[in-house]
C-alpha cells in the first residue's frame, strides 16, 4: 500500500500492537467535542461503557469497573497500590518484559514481592509457581499477579489454571490483560480473576491513554480503612465516586473515553469470539506469507499462542533501524521486539481495524524490501 492511500490519516498502516488503527465511528467519536467531564451525558456514556467492558470481561456483579486516565501500566500500579494491604505479599510470575514490570511496581510501593522466574518467553510451570504460593501460606494477605499475553514474546499464560492454583491456597489473583481482553478467552468469572487490568488502545482498538480496572467489591471494600499508597491512582476513591454518579474523582481524558465507548460497542456487535476468529485468519494469512518469503518467525506450544502478534527474525542483511526505515518508506509500521530479542526481531500486530488488502498490501512492501537487499547483496560480491 502506498503512503497516500494507508487508511489511519498519517499515511501509515499500524502493524504495532498498539496504537492500532481506528474505525471510522471510533474516529468520529474521537473527533466529537463539546461533553464537559462533570455533564450528565459523559455519565450516561460512563455508565453504559462500564456495563459494556463488564460484559467483554466477563466481570458479574462482584466487581467493579472503573477508568484510569493513563497507560495500563498506571492500571497495573493502581490495583497493586490500592488492593495489596499493608503486610501482604505478591507472587509474580515473570517470563517476560511485563511480567517483570509488575514486579518493579511492586516492589517501587514497598510491597514484598516474589518474583518466579521461569525465563524469557517459557511458560509457566505450575507446579514451580503452586509451590511458591505454599511458601506464602502464612501471609495475611496473598496474591498472585501475572500477564495474560505476554506481548515481548506473544506467549499466553494460563489464566485460568492459576486462577485454581489461587483459590485452592487462598490467594487472589491479579491479571494484566493488557494485550487480550476483547480478543483472547478471558472470563473473569469463570477464571476466578480478582482483579483486571486492560487497555483502551489495543484489542479493543480505540484510542491508548484509557486503562479499565475491573476490581471485585470486597476487595475495595476491606482496602478503604486503610491509608492510601497513591492519590490519584487510589482505586478506591475512583470506585467510590463512579459508584456515585459515573464520574471520575478527577478530570478524565474525555474524547479516549468517548471513543472506547464507540469502539467497545462495535466490539460487542462483532463479539469477542468474532474479533479472535478474525485475528486467527489474519494471522495465519501473515504467517503464511512470511513462510513464503523465508523469514522464521518465534512459535509457542498449543495453547499458549496469541492470535494477536508475531514475533519476527530481522531479515539479513538489514538491522532493525535499516529494516524499520525501509517498511516505513512503504507506508508499514512495524514494532521492535523487547530485549533479549532485540534487535535481532520485530513484532507485527493484527490488532485494530486493518483490511485484506492491507496485510497483502504490508507482504508486497515486504517482498519489495526483501528484494532490494538481495539486489544489494549481488551488487557487493560482482
Amino acid at each position: 500500500m502506498s503512503p497516500d492511500v494507508a487508511t489511519d490519516g498519517t499515511g501509515l498502516v499500524l502493524l504495532c500492537p498498539g496504537p492500532v488503527m481506528l474505525s471510522a465511528g471510533v474516529r468520529a467519536a474521537l473527533a466529537a467535542g463539546g461533553i464537559g467531564h462533570r455533564d450528565v451525558r459523559f455519565s450516561e456514556i460512563v455508565a453504559r461503557l462500564r456495563r459494556n467492558c463488564a460484559s467483554v470481561l466477563g466481570a458479574g456483579a462482584d466487581h467493579s469497573v472503573v477508568f484510569v486516565t493513563g497507560p495500563a501500566t498506571a492500571g497495573v500500579e493502581a490495583a497493586c497500590a490500592s488492593l495489596v494491604p499493608p503486610g501482604g505479599v505478591v507472587i509474580v510470575p515473570v517470563n517476560g518484559t511485563f511480567g517483570a514490570r509488575i514486579a518493579d511496581i511492586v516492589g517501587v510501593h514497598g510491597i514484598r514481592c516474589v518474583p518466579v522466574d521461569f525465563g524469557f518467553g517459557q511458560p509457566i510451570d505450575l507446579a514451580r509457581l503452586e509451590a511458591a504460593m505454599l511458601e506464602c501460606r502464612g501471609a495475611e494477605f496473598a496474591a498472585v499477579a501475572l500477564t495474560h499475553h505476554e506481548t515481548s514474546s506473544g506467549l499466553l499464560n494460563p489464566v485460568a489454571a492459576v486462577g485454581v492454583l489461587a483459590r485452592r491456597h487462598g490467594l487472589r489473583t491479579i491479571v494484566d490483560a493488557t494485550s487480550s481482553a476483547g480478543a483472547e478467552d478471558l472470563d473473569l468469572v469463570r477464571d476466578q480473576v480478582d482483579v483486571c487490568i486492560t487497555s483502551s488502545g489495543k484489542c479493543l482498538h480505540a484510542a491508548p491513554g484509557i486503562a479499565i480496572v475491573a476490581a471485585r467489591r470486597d476487595l475495595l471494600a476491606a482496602r478503604a480503612p486503610f491509608p492510601p499508597r497513591s492519590y490519584a491512582l487510589d482505586l478506591v476513591r475512583h470506585h467510590q465516586q463512579i459508584e456515585a454518579n459515573s464520574q471520575t474523582p478527577f478530570t478524565p481524558a474525555v474524547p479516549l473515553i468517548v471513543a472506547l465507548d464507540r469502539a467497545v460497542t462495535e466490539l460487542l456487535a462483532q463479539g469477542v469470539a468474532g474479533r479472535r476468529a478474525t485475528y486467527v485468519r489474519r494471522r495465519a494469512f501473515i504467517a503464511a506469507g512470511l513462510r513464503r518469503l523465508g523469514l522464521p518467525f518465534l512459535h509457542h506450544a498449543e495453547g499458549g499462542e496469541a492470535c494477536s502478534i508475531l514475533t519476527v527474525a530481522v531479515p539479513d542483511p538489514f538491522g532493525f533501524d535499516a529494516f524499520f526505515r525501509a517498511m516505513r518508506a512503504r507506508g508499514y509500521l512495524v514494532y521492535g521486539a523487547k530485549p533479549p530479542l532485540a534487535p535481532r526481531y520485530f513484532q507485527l500486530s493484527v490488532m485494530g481495524e486493518l483490511s485484506d488488502a492491507d496485510l497483502a498490501g504490508f507482504l508486497v512492501a515486504l517482498e519489495s524490501v526483501l528484494a532490494d537487499a538481495g539486489a544489494l547483496r549481488r551488487a557487493a560480491t560482482a
